[in-house]
């Protein structure tokens, strides 16, 4: 295909905006304004922002659509420019590498949405959580709202319409029997290393003790709670923007892979304390070995097509875990790698981490 022609549609037709906890001004976009670069798969992209109460930041995402408006489920990961967290002001731009996020699925009726999205704001570079009440923990990440290709499959494509916060790190036993009141893990010795011994059921009930905790502390707002990662959530957080097999590249030896994981070549067959490799490039640790981590779908097959928001099936009999574990293959640590447990299940490979987010 002539790759002058292949984008020569893609216009910037939709500004959505999000806001949630205390009210506040929206952020507008004004004069957007798309163009590919002649010759390449490149697309520069300009745009105003204008926002009265968020100096210190809104957050920009881009969606794509093939189909001339009518969904917005194309992957745009392969930004860089004024995309993120972006300071309010005239002549933002950025940079769109359409070729590869997108690679052999060019349409002229192409189009691009932009999303100014004020649940968060910074102030010196720290994020503010938007409720009226205290930020979570330090211990979590923001993982923004955005489109993947999911699984081995390219053909299956996600759109995560709303950002969550994730625990950087697996659960910790220190974590565990502060609010359950005791730590059923094998490897025990150290408070830091992840729970395990952990069914899917005493995961989730862990997450709704939590949330009760914490409502009746003031620290999250009541329509804000504590859950499992979905499985789609997991791998497009556990990806961090990446296409590749792990989140730090290809690694077809598993040469680099005991910089990110502990996993059957360098575990000694048992977990470590969280945090103790690498993280992925959105600063979550051990999302590749340590612990399986439970999700909250029922285990099923991934079909060709596009899907948003994304709950797996409504009923199974087995739960998807991720992420492999001390005693995982490099195989089960791939980013993509999904595998199943019977809920009630207790074993020293399976453990979690949470999620806030706001109530669907």
């Amino acid at each position: 295909m002539n790759k002058t022609l292949a984008l020569a549609a893609v216009v910037l037709t939709t500004v959505l905006f999000q806001t949630f906890g205390v009210a506040a001004a929206l952020p507008s976009i004004n004069n957007l304004v798309s163009v590919q670069r002649p010759g390449s798969y490149f697309v520069d992209v300009t745009y105003d922002l204008i926002d009265s109460d968020s100096p210190g930041g809104v957050v920009i995402y881009a969606v794509g659509c093939s189909t001339n408006g009518t969904d917005y489920i194309i992957p745009m990961n392969s930004l860089s420019g004024d995309i993120g967290v972006v300071t309010p002001g005239l002549g933002k731009k950025f940079v769109w590498n359409a070729w590869q996020d997108w690679a052999l699925h060019y349409s002229t009726n192409a189009r691009v949405r932009l999303i100014a999205d004020d649940v968060l704001s910074m102030t010196n570079n720290i994020v503010i959580f938007p409720t009226t009440n205290t930020p979570p923990p330090g211990n979590f990440v923001w993982i923004p709202s955005g489109s993947f290709s999911m699984g081995m499959n390219s053909n299956v494509f996600v759109f995560l319409t709303k950002g969550f916060w994730m625990g950087k790190f697996e659960v910790t036993q220190a974590e565990y029997q502060s609010v359950m009141s005791n730590n059923p893990s094998s490897f025990t010795g150290n408070p830091n290393r992840p729970v395990e011994m952990v069914s899917w059921n005493e995961a989730v009930q862990y997450c709704q003790t939590l949330t009760a905790r914490e409502r009746t502390a003031g620290r999250i707002d009541t329509n804000w709670a504590y859950r499992l990662p979905t499985d789609a959530e997991w791998e497009y957080a556990c990806r961090a923007g990446t296409t590749n097999t792990y989140s730090f590249g290809e690694d077809p030896m598993g040469y680099r892979l005991r910089n990110f994981a502990w996993y059957n070549a360098d575990s000694g067959n048992q977990t470590h304390e969280v945090g103790s490799r690498a993280p992925n490039h959105w600063g979550l640790y051990d999302m590749h070995g340590n612990v399986w981590e439970w999700c909250s779908d029922y285990y099923g097959s991934l079909s060709i097509g596009n899907y948003t928001d994304p709950q797996g099936p409504v009923s199974g009999s087995t739960i998807v875990v991720r992420g492999g574990c001390y005693g995982s293959t490099t195989n089960d640590c791939k980013s993509y790698y999904r595998t199943q447990d019977i809920k009630t299940n207790h074993t020293s490979c399976n453990g979690f981490r949470v999620v806030l987010a706001p109530l669907q």
